[in-house]
């Protein structure tokens, strides 16, 4: 640009050097032809028609450098628009780069963010996959663990159960075994309970019939009631009374007074079976009275 700027000046400085030439050469032309044509006008015809042929020439030098020039500014300006042209296409250009580099650029940070995203979102599904993986693994170590357990639960429970098996049959075997001795002893205690009682009701009928007293004009043959006797640890008679009549309320009632004037009443020894004596019912049958 700078050149062509130098260019320029120097061609309008001869440009206008020859000019100025030109105007010097016309204007001596002029006072040669008006001062020799005072005095002699004549002789100097060829000069006048030379100066015609040189303002004539001038004129058509000065056309053509008015020529040359409109050429050369008609060319600056065909090089000026190609220029403008050449920038404007220049700057065309930049802005397509400049904006296909910022496309470029958002395309990249998009890339970027969608990398990231990625990259956040495999390393998540990684982390989830590690802690199912981890998750599965506690699992499997719990119900490992509880498959140990139950087992040795239940082997303990079958240890425990055999052996409890095992004291259940000792302790049944010890029920067994102490149960015949009580039965035995239950069995000799009933016999001897028995022998007592029977030998207390014995003694009971003989003082009954000792003082019972047979009603006048009363036939007693297969005639019984039963009486209920509370007794007092005395043996003594608290009360006696017909729970089962004999169809004869005379023989209910001479039981009855029989009963209580026979008190007291023999008891056994042992205090537990005396205790059992207190209250009691029996059949009172006068035979033999």
């Amino acid at each position: 640009m700078r050149k062509s700027g130098s260019q320029k000046i120097s061609f309008g400085l001869a440009v206008g050097l020859h000019i100025v030439l030109i105007l010097l050469l016309v204007i001596s032309f002029e006072h040669t032809i008006y001062l020799p044509a005072m005095n002699q006008p004549d002789e100097n015809k060829e000069v006048i028609d030379a100066v015609v042929v040189n303002k004539k020439s001038l004129q058509d030098e000065i056309d053509r450098l008015a020529e040359l020039e409109a050429k050369r500014k008609q060319q600056e300006q065909a090089k000026k628009q190609e220029l403008i042209r050449k920038e404007e296409e220049a700057k065309e250009k930049r802005e397509k780069e400049e904006k296909l580099l910022v496309e470029l650029k958002k395309k990249n940070e998009q890339l970027k963010k969608e990398a990231e995203l990625q990259r956040v979102a495999k390393e998540k599904q990684e982390q989830e996959l590690k802690e199912k993986v981890k998750a599965e693994q506690e699992k499997l170590k719990k119900i490992q663990k509880q498959k140990e357990e139950a087992e040795l639960a239940a082997k303990n429970k079958a240890i425990v159960e055999q052996k409890a098996q095992e004291l259940a049959k000792q302790q049944e075997a010890a029920r067994k075994k102490e149960q015949a001795l009580a039965d035995e002893q239950a069995k000799r205690a009933a016999s001897n309970n028995k022998a007592e009682i029977d030998k207390c009701m014995l003694a009971l009928r003989n003082r009954l019939h000792q003082h019972w007293r047979q009603p006048l004009g009363l036939n007693f043959n297969n005639l019984s009631c039963k009486i209920e006797v509370r007794l007092m640890p005395t043996g003594d008679v608290i009360d006696a009374t017909i729970v089962q009549s004999s169809g004869s309320v005379e023989f209910d009632r001479s039981a009855e007074i029989a009963v209580k004037k026979a008190s007291p009443l023999p008891m056994p020894t042992d205090p537990a079976l005396a205790s059992e004596f207190r209250q009691f019912t029996f059949t009172f049958r006068p035979e033999g009275a």
